[in-house]
């Protein structure tokens, strides 16, 4: 592997992360005889950044990644494929250059058991591997049984969430491109917490404006188990605008969880969802985002305590129920679960792990979130968040939303967030594979 200096590192991180995260300071020492085995678990957004940052800041450790799939397909951003304004392949990565860029080794196992105690993760194939610190991010599970009528099988074959990008993606695009003339799609979210939480709406958006060219009589029905959902007002205006919201002829419907949004029951032959409330709508097209819960890795092995996700300490993100393991993601806290918070989670292991190979505890992270979407090619949206950890709590230091109110007529604005929005989405891909 050829030597990353710190002036490269710095270009790949940008200096503010590494001030945020501590990364320049300390010096190597020795972990014992041999080098210190890393293990990760997970070779998604979480994973694949903590192998990359890790070794970017220590060029001595051992690092193996066990990731039981050939190639990662990135979701956050993936609505455009559903009206081809780009090919799931832009996506799609596969482990072989990062992997060799940044030395790492790649297991493509799947793991069923940890044993803490012993330090080892064991596999389905029947592989032991040993390790000193360990990284668990698989992603979280989806949950079908909270609706009746609905499971995994009929998600893969018939009634796609799509909110694994890959082949259901596909499948919801050829669907919808393929509903009958002034068709119906029903779009129904899950209760908070789940993976980027505008992504519903901001695919409602982009169909509708689809639709509007190609099957302009068509609706969209979104039935949503939350109360309201982030960047609301901009959405809600840009669909007034656009999609006659709020009319009687609107293309888009959106029904809240206490307006009776919140579905129970699919009907996958008869095409229809009835409510909590007991209302019924039929749909050509069907979108179930399915219930999200910590992986059942977490669960099976009593990292979640019981509970629905895992709690952790914020100042290196370590388990609670095992605190020598750091989780990425399935944490039991208000982050929210998007892909660019857990790239900077990663960032806060690798550099606690570093911490504790240099002899030093880890300090007090800043932790901060990023999350883009847009309306349309013209309307684009952000919100920043920031975090910091203080007496060992969990804060919220500042948050700021872009566009704000005085600026939702701004039409220069909502272009120009627009393109730096898609251009983000981009460049986020490369900075964790590339």
């Amino acid at each position: 592997m050829s030597r990353i200096s710190r002036r490269d590192a710095l270009k790949l991180l940008g200096a503010g992360a590494f001030a945020a995260t501590g990364l320049l300071g300390g010096t190597r020492q020795a972990f014992g005889a041999a080098a210190a085995r890393v293990v990760i678990i997970g070779g998604g957004i979480g994973g694949i950044a903590t192998a990359k940052y890790l070794r970017i800041i220590n060029k001595d450790v051992k690092i193996t990644v066990i990731e039981p799939n050939a190639e990662y397909v990135f979701c956050p951003g993936s609505n455009v494929v559903l009206v081809d304004k780009e090919p799931i392949s832009d996506f799609t990565r596969t482990y072989d250059h990062s992997k060799k860029r940044y030395d790492y080794e790649v297991i493509s196992e799947t793991v069923n058991d940890i044993d803490f105690d012993k330090k080892i993760v064991k596999t389905i194939q029947g592989n032991r591997i040993p390790y000193d610190f360990l990284i668990v991010s698989p992603g979280p599970k989806f949950l079908f049984d909270n609706i009746e009528g609905y499971s995994k099988e009929l998600a893969e074959t018939r009634i796609p969430h799509a909110w694994k990008a890959g082949k259901q993606t596909i499948m919801l695009r050829d669907q919808i491109q393929a509903m009958r003339p002034g068709g119906t799609l029903i779009i129904a979210t899950p209760g908070m917490p789940f993976r980027c939480p505008p992504a519903p709406y901001e695919r409602a958006s982009f169909v509708a404006a689809w639709l509007a060219e190609h099957n302009p009589t068509a609706k969209i029905l979104i039935l949503d188990k939350n109360v309201g959902f982030i960047f609301q007002d901009k959405y809600q205006d840009y669909w007034a605008k656009h999609f006659g919201y709020g009319t009687d002829n609107s293309m888009i419907e959106w029904i809240p969880s206490q307006d009776g949004g919140a579905i129970a029951r699919l009907d996958a032959d008869a095409m229809t969802v009835t409510t909590a409330g007991g209302e019924t709508y039929k749909g050509d097209v069907i979108n179930i985002i399915p219930t999200h819960r910590a992986n059942a890795l977490c669960v099976n092995t009593g990292l979640t305590q019981g509970k629905d996700w895992v709690e952790v300490d914020h100042t290196d993100m370590t388990a609670k129920a095992q605190p020598g393991v750091h989780v990425i993601g399935d944490t039991a806290d208000f982050f929210v679960k998007t892909g660019y918070l857990a790239s900077n989670q990663a960032k806060v292991v690798a550099q606690a792990i570093d911490d504790r190979l240099h002899g030093k505890e880890p300090g007090q992270p800043l932790y901060t979130n990023n999350c883009v979407a847009n309306a349309g090619d013209d309307y684009g949206m952000g919100i920043t968040d920031s975090f910091r950890v203080r007496n060992g709590e969990l804060i919220v230091q500042q948050t700021v939303q872009m566009p704000n109110e005085e600026d939702l007529d701004n039409e220069f604005l909502h272009h120009i967030r627009a393109a730096i929005s898609e251009a983000w989405q981009r460049s986020f891909r490369r900075d964790i594979f590339d």
